[in-house]
């Protein structure tokens, strides 16, 4: 079987990490379905939280993406983020001028979000056809706070935060325009698009260190990215062996996604989606965990609930109800294969 771009198919994920040894005592979290970060216990008074992800699709903002969305990966454990390694793979040809600019791009990233760039790799590799980064942020954790993808509780509110879908909009926007306006859709709108990724962005660490200001009542924290929120949603299930209760009318749509989504013939809630947070939180807690986002001005939403496992994953809509759906890949991924 030839692989589609994307994520690996859940069975081909499962199947590799059962044949994965079982840890040493001192790993707290390891690899699964679902979880964003491993947790290693190296005993101080913290834990060490490691996550690795890459920018491989394209980005105007490749250094300051990366560093987000290995933050991203830190913070929904409950981590605070501390020291990055880079791998930079540059496409033979670069001009120097470049290379040197994405390696500043990366410096200042990491400033501008308090986290030390302490190494890498960087080279010039046959083959690409642009620049692709990979990072590997270190940080810690206090003991007893670790936030787990397992850790939903039957009951909870599912939370959340930011829209659908930031990431994904923005890079058709920025660099699909010509096929955008050969749609119809207007440069203003597609301008609109491409600004999401600065504004809110794609970093969800402002989110997630507001609900944990009520650390208990947080039970489970994941990051949408390839598959959306969708595929998420199905991996924050199957991490806490849990049903899922979702109601679709209330996932947040952001407008630039629905119109860029719509023209293009790809569903919103597949499209990469950096820039939300799903949280599982005790449904006493989640009106005033909402509040507070919405204060700060972060729009969050509380989009279901977690029910029995033997209830499925369900999708309500017009209400009628039915299996949540699944998408085998990336709708960014299916939109740039068809082109």
């Amino acid at each position: 079987m030839n692989l589609p771009a994307g994520k690996l198919p859940p069975e081909l994920l499962r199947q590799f990490l059962r044949g994965v040894p079982a840890p040493p005592p001192d790993v707290v979290l390891g690899a699964a379905v679902g979880e964003d970060a491993a947790v290693l216990d190296l005993g101080g008074d913290e834990l060490l939280v490691v996550a690795s992800d890459p920018i491989t699709f394209g980005s105007a903002q490749l250094a300051r993406d990366l560093v987000a969305v290995n933050e991203n990966d830190l913070v929904t454990t409950g981590a605070r983020p501390r020291w990055l390694v880079t791998t930079l793979l540059l496409p033979e040809g670069i001009a120097a001028a470049d290379a040197a600019r994405l390696l500043d791009d990366l410096a200042r990233a990491a400033r501008a979000h308090d986290v030390a760039l302490v190494g890498g790799h960087t080279e010039v590799t046959v083959g690409l056809d642009r620049p692709m980064a990979i990072g590997c942020l270190l940080g810690t954790a206090p003991r007893g706070g670790v936030v787990r993808t397992s850790g939903a509780r039957l009951g909870d509110a599912v939370i959340l935060t930011g829209g659908v879908a930031i990431e994904g909009t923005a890079i058709l926007a920025e660099e699909h325009a010509p096929a955008l306006r050969a749609r119809g859709i207007a440069p203003e709108v597609i301008d609109a698009a491409a600004d999401l990724r600065r504004t809110p962005g794609i970093a969800v660490r402002g989110a997630a260190e507001i609900l944990l200001q009520d650390r208990a009542a947080v039970h489970a924290m994941h990051d949408p990215t390839e598959g959306g929120v969708i595929t998420a949603l199905h991996e924050l299930a199957e991490a806490a062996q849990v049903g899922l209760a979702i109601d679709r009318d209330a996932i947040p749509v952001y407008p630039e996604c629905r119109i860029v989504c719509d023209a293009l013939g790809l569903d919103p809630l597949g499209l990469i989606a950096s820039g939300a947070l799903l949280a599982a939180v005790d449904p006493a807690a989640a009106d005033r965990a909402l509040a507070r986002l919405r204060h700060a001005g972060i729009d969050a939403a509380r989009i279901g609930r977690i029910v029995e496992r033997d209830a499925g994953t369900t999708f309500a809509a017009d209400d009628a109800a039915a299996p949540l759906p699944t998408f085998a890949r990336d709708e960014l991924a299916r939109y740039l294969e068809s082109v």
